[in-house]
């Protein structure tokens, strides 16, 4: 069942951008998957990136662990 998912991405640097783009690559997004891609200020230097797309209800995406992609 297609059903719409998020994710969020945040850093005190610009990599959170590079991440979503490594997301959706990594993810197989289509354009017309996604729904749209928000940013948030929520501190000095921090940013919150979010995405929202549809996806698959039983697929897990790839997401960035703590030693990278």
């Amino acid at each position: 069942m297609i059903i719409v998912k998020s994710h969020e991405f945040s850093s005190i640097t610009q990599t959170a951008s590079a991440d979503i783009a490594t997301f959706i690559n990594k993810n197989n997004l289509k354009k017309e998957d996604i729904l749209a891609i928000t940013v948030a200020c929520s501190g000095e230097a921090t940013l919150t990136y979010g995405i929202f797309y549809y996806g698959d209800s039983e697929t897990k995406e790839i997401t960035k662990g703590f030693l990278g992609w």
